[in-house]
């Protein structure tokens, strides 16, 4: 059972880094954003198990270009990735943004994340792709 608090976080930072394409293996390599970051204690239970299953239908692709228009609104997600994010659908977008959020580096952000995230989102769905 101690375990399971071990493994659960550590599958959510892996999901996390595969959802915005940062390879794993540079988890050392300063301009990752998760560089030096400690795992959050989920928010309430089973929150990082939703985390997961919406992480196995996000193209890490898409994830990346969500994670650049959050922070810089002058990039943009692709017609693919808003279909891919629509199809991943509401509570997954936010969710991810909430997991984002929860990191100590990214605390100071939430509200951004939050908003951005939506905007994406709605964005998304008005392309009625």
């Amino acid at each position: 059972m101690a375990r399971l608090t071990y493994v659960i976080p550590t599958m959510v930072a892996f999901f996390l880094c595969s959802a915005m394409a940062v390879d794993l293996r540079n988890l050392n390599d300063r301009t990752v954003p998760w560089y030096a970051q400690v795992i959050p204690p989920e928010p309430f239970r089973g929150f990082y198990g939703k985390i997961i299953q919406c992480m196995w239908k996000l193209d890490p692709i898409c994830g990346k270009q969500v994670y650049a228009r959050i922070f810089n609104p002058s990039t943009s997600v692709d017609d693919y990735c808003c279909r891919n994010i629509t199809t991943v659908g509401v509570t997954c977008n936010r969710y991810l943004g909430w997991a984002l959020s929860l990191f100590e580096k990214f605390k100071r952000y939430a509200g951004l994340i939050d908003r951005r995230s939506k905007i994406i989102f709605i964005d998304c769905i008005k392309r009625k792709l």
